[in-house]
């Protein structure tokens, strides 16, 4: 598993303009979910290169733990919180999913986002649930299967992997209830093409500006679901 995602961030962890958009949609997004909720203990799993959890540290006031289980990305995030003076709010740590090593009702949010975040996978939730303090908020994010970019790989998993979950909003709200969580609200965004252009970010965020919300439902290839734990 730890070999596999050395390799994904290697590949995959490249700061182009559109993933330099996408962060900021991210972060735009995600303060629109927390709402008034700006402190307190915050967990991020599966970090990467630590760039949202920054952005996070700057514009709230959460004590942030991210962890990740690739080791370069470790590094790599734990150099950008040193550059930004974030010592003192942000913790970079390595983590496995599957394992959390926190203390039971120890965080106010957990974040998770990659696009299908580890957040995600299942089983996660059990653990999620109980590092989280009851009626804790979660926010991850998922492919938008019903996106125009998306419909054939939907179509892929829908035959290969006898209907996953998250094709449907209401397939993630009854997962995730098993587990405890129950659906607060979302927001959908990347309606730019998924395509590794040349060009400023500003061209991506003036695309989202124009397009994402009159045609954000059929091209909006992030689906950010906010929950909040029903553990007592």
């Amino acid at each position: 598993m730890s070999e596999k995602w050395e390799q994904y961030s290697q590949k995959n962890y490249r700061l182009n303009s559109a993933r330099q958009a996408t962060i900021t949609l991210t972060l735009e997004n995600t303060l629109a979910l927390l709402g008034e909720k700006k402190s307190g203990r915050l967990l991020d799993i599966g970090c990467g290169l630590g760039e949202i959890d920054i952005l996070l540290a700057k514009n709230t006031d959460f004590a942030i733990i991210g962890f990740d289980i690739s080791k370069k990305a470790i590094e790599t995030a734990r150099e950008k919180v040193r550059k930004a003076g974030l010592e003192n709010r942000i913790n970079i740590e390595e983590g496995d999913v599957y394992n959390l090593k926190y203390p039971d009702n120890y965080f106010d949010v957990v974040t998770s986002f990659g696009y299908v975040s580890a957040a995600t996978y299942p089983g996660v939730q059990r653990g999620i649930v109980r590092v989280l303090k009851p009626g804790g908020t979660l926010i991850c994010d998922f492919i938008n299967c019903l996106s125009f970019y998306k419909i054939f790989g939907s179509l892929k998993r829908l035959i290969n992997r006898n209907s996953p979950y998250y094709l449907s909003l209401s397939g993630i709200k009854r997962e995730f209830k098993k587990e405890g969580f129950v659906f607060r609200k979302q927001k959908i965004f990347n309606t730019y093409p998924p395509l590794n252009l040349n060009l400023s970010p500003k061209f991506f965020l003036s695309f989202e500006n124009i397009f994402g919300r009159p045609f954000g439902w059929c091209l909006a290839r992030v689906r950010l679901v906010c929950f909040s734990s029903t553990r007592k």
